[in-house]
């Protein structure tokens, strides 16, 4: 099994250079929690890495998965004809925690685009290679040479799959299709599996892999072929069990046959794709496409349930579109699901971050146009979600705009009631008196500085006894 152990990116998106160590403890889990403002570069580092296990062609050939090439700042070389826009991307054994590939993608010189190069000399070390002369273009890897090979393949039927890497945005949004059977021979469930936002219907891949499922396992059935039948619905009840777990079993999916359709149910009313709450839509627009991908795979191991692969997930800002709640599920619905997958994942979500312990959090700020790593933490679901906004999202405003404006207006005032310029005590009492409007939990901020006042002065303004 391989992971990603160290990424280093350089004159890409806002970042001028940037390493990010990805190891983590044995007992924790492998998860890698990427937050900062906007502008700060997560999306960049996340298609950075998939690019790393994309398939690109020899000759300057144009390469435009996921517009990457338009983050690369540089399209020259340095005096060793070393490329001064890269990400370079570490690859370790799981187990042996040996280096067993090296992989940069850089800005070329000769045609404007990005390409992709290996180090020719491989070391457990985690140094990175200058100089242009010390790379090559096959990588040493075999395992990750027959999967970039296989992307492009039009049969897979003789290859065997020993990990694949995936990339979704929480931005896909699943469609209610018509279903047509002669389509699962002509699907490669390696391509496009690094697009985040994958141009094709989803809904239509996914509903043909359910129907596909669920006829072929009923046919076994009648055979008496039990074990071949559940493995069959493999992906499809991993699917089905995921959705039932994050919707307290509110949701459930139906094949119907006349004509042949997927639908959902929900509280015995049949729902189509293209009307499900906007949360659900996208949920299982990445997750029923990667359900459906990894049961098309021709694994190595075909013993290992399909959910239990080894994978690298990029999950782009999944939270959008999902009520608190979902969002604070979501994330460990995805490490049960997929227990032997190394996540990367972008948010903005307080939710999301508190949702697994140990978790290692990349905290990202921007200055003058560049980010950088301001600090790296684990993630510690003890702390609370204001714990969380003030020192991860470094987010102060608690409140909504107006009681936070009644707030700043208290604390200027207050300013001036310390020193003692009770000119201003008619306007001092007057916004004591609106947060007090503003709810108890507004109030709270401003009462253990009253009792500050009432020992610094005498004035008790928390109980109205201020002569």
């Amino acid at each position: 099994m391989i992971r990603v152990s160290q990424f280093h990116i350089e004159n890409v998106g806002p970042f001028k250079k940037q390493v990010f160590d990805f190891d983590i403890e044995k007992e924790n889990p492998d998860i890698h929690i990427l937050t900062g403002p906007n502008g700060s570069g997560k999306t960049s580092i996340l298609h950075s890495i998939a690019s790393g296990f994309d398939y690109f062609e020899n000759n300057h050939k144009e390469h435009v998965s996921n517009l990457l090439y338009k983050r690369f700042i540089f399209f020259e070389d340095d005096k060793k004809g070393m490329a001064k826009s890269f990400a370079h991307t570490t690859l370790r054994d799981k187990f042996s925690q040996k280096v067993v590939d090296k992989i940069a993608i850089f800005g070329c010189k000769k045609c404007g685009n990005i390409h992709q190069n290996y180090e020719k000399i491989i070391s457990n070390s985690s140094h990175i290679s200058k100089n242009e002369n010390n790379y090559r273009w096959e990588s040493h890897y075999e395992g990750l040479r027959n999967y970039k090979r296989s992307i492009v393949s039009k049969n897979l039927t003789n290859k065997k799959i020993e990990f694949a890497a995936f990339g979704y945005s929480g931005y896909r949004m699943i469609n209610s299709s018509v279903i047509q059977f002669d389509t699962e021979q002509d699907f490669n469930p390696l391509h496009l599996a690094l697009e985040f936002v994958k141009d094709k219907n989803t809904g239509y891949l996914v509903s043909n892999w359910i129907v596909s499922r669920y006829s072929k396992a009923a046919i076994e059935r009648t055979r008496g072929n039990e074990q071949i039948a559940n493995k069959y619905m493999e992906g499809v009840d991993c699917l089905l069990n995921g959705l039932n777990e994050l919707t307290n079993n509110e949701f459930s999916f139906e094949v119907k046959t006349d004509p042949w359709k997927v639908i959902i149910n929900y509280h015995n009313n049949e729902i189509e794709f293209d009307v499900l709450p906007d949360g659900l839509r996208s949920l299982l627009s990445w997750l029923g496409d990667l359900l459906m991908r990894l049961d098309e795979i021709p694994w190595f191991d075909k013993s290992i349930p399909v959910n239990k692969q080894n994978i690298i997930l990029l999950l782009d800002e999944i939270e959008v579109h999902l009520h608190p709640k979902w969002q604070y599920y979501i994330l460990p619905l995805t490490r049960k699901l997929f227990p032997n997958a190394q996540i990367f994942l972008s948010t903005h979500s307080p939710f999301v971050i508190n949702s697994i312990d140990n978790a290692k959090i990349y905290m990202l700020e921007s200055k003058s146009g560049h980010s950088h790593i301001r600090e790296t933490k684990l993630s510690n679901t003890g702390h609370s979600y204001e714990y969380i906004y003030e020192n991860i999202l470094e987010t102060y405003n608690r409140f909504g705009t107006e009681a936070m404006n009644k707030l700043k207006r208290y604390n200027e005032l207050e300013k001036e009631i310390i020193k003692e310029n009770y000119s201003i005590e008619n306007d001092f009492i007057e916004i004591i008196d609106q947060l007090k409007e503003e709810g108890e939990e507004v109030f709270d901020v401003v009462s253990s500085k009253l009792f500050r006042i009432k020992r610094v002065t005498g004035k008790d303004y928390l109980n109205g006894e201020n002569k």
